[in-house]
């Protein structure tokens, strides 16, 4: 079995090194790892190594297909992290007074863009005195760690957590309306093709997914539209793929096909007739956007008020 050296009183590795070692546990793997920390996954590797290099001892088994943390890597880490939480926060208390009137609020990118961003600008007017910044995100917070006050989730907290939901969501399709007025009364999804974005899997929007929970596509096969000459085969998965959702939606805007979307997502360009919903076909959603944050710090002003004005914003916008 490993051992990890015991470690000079004053002596310890660098930075990086130790929080690439949690990114890698945690993820289970360099490549998740570097996504997370937003460097190359060489980088990773080589702050892994030296962190090995410093211990005298091996943190990650490595093979072709996967990695897998040695037993002195799994009796470090609980260590680890409770040390860089224990730094974040020793920080953070020091901060200076300015400092101090910072919020950071993290959501995924297409909460931030269609939703959050748009109305920000009104919470800024009312709180003159408070430097907000907005972290597009898809992985979950770990708050003091990452110097993280709230975060909007697809999804409710965890442990310890205040969660408050923003709303029911349901998913269905939209599209243009100057392609919505020309559909036919029947087999309308054959008119048009069924756009996608890279970042899907992290919002559960998938085509495939969507339709077989409708009963309207076999699982594992195509959607089948019409009969005789008129017989069409559709391919959930074959669509135009975007990178991001809003290069999507402005393609969706624009004609390009039928979008598959979340309540809030859209609700401003339903409001304001940029798009429509063609089908009747609707989906409750199993999963709803929550603001959580930690149960200590729920009651700082800053993220007080910043719950208050969010959940008055949702119930304006009809997502309550």
């Amino acid at each position: 079995m490993n051992t990890v050296h015991e470690l000079p009183s004053r002596s310890l590795p660098p930075l990086p090194a130790l929080r690439a070692f949690v990114a890698v546990a945690e993820t289970g793997g360099f490549s998740r790892a570097a996504e997370r920390l937003h460097v190359t996954q060489t980088a990773v590797s080589h702050q892994i190594r030296q962190l090995e290099d410093w211990l005298g001892c091996k943190l990650f088994r490595r093979d072709t297909r996967s990695v897998a943390i040695t037993d002195a890597g799994a009796a470090l880490l609980p260590r680890v992290r409770r040390a860089l939480d224990d730094l974040a926060a020793a920080l953070a208390t020091a901060r200076t007074a300015p400092q101090d009137e910072r919020l950071v609020i993290a959501a995924p990118p297409e909460f931030a863009a269609q939703w959050l961003a748009p109305r920000l600008p009104g919470f800024l007017a009312d709180h003159p005195g408070l430097d907000v910044r907005l972290v597009a995100e898809y992985r979950r917070a770990r708050f003091v760690g990452d110097g993280i006050d709230a975060a909007v989730l697809l999804g409710c907290g965890g442990p310890g957590q205040r969660a408050d939901r923003l709303g029911l969501e349901e998913e269905f399709a939209v599209c243009a309306p100057g392609l919505a007025a020309r559909l036919p009364r029947h087999n309308g999804f054959a008119e048009a093709p069924l756009l996608r974005y890279a970042g899907e899997r992290h919002t559960a929007l998938d085509w495939r997914r969507w339709l077989e929970q409708l009963g309207l596509c076999p699982p594992g096969q195509a959607l089948v539209l019409g009969s005789g000459a008129q017989r069409r085969r559709l391919d959930p998965d074959a669509g135009p793929c975007y990178s991001t959702f809003p290069d999507m939606l402005e393609a969706c805007r624009q004609g390009a096909g039928f979008a598959l979307v979340r309540t809030s997502l859209v609700a401003d360009d339903l409001a304001r007739g940029r798009l429509a919903r063609p089908f009747f076909e609707v989906l409750p959603s199993d999963l709803h956007y929550h603001l959580v944050c930690p149960e200590e710090m729920a009651d700082r002003s800053k993220i007080a008020a910043f719950r208050r004005w969010v959940l008055a914003e949702a119930e304006t916008s009809g997502l309550m």
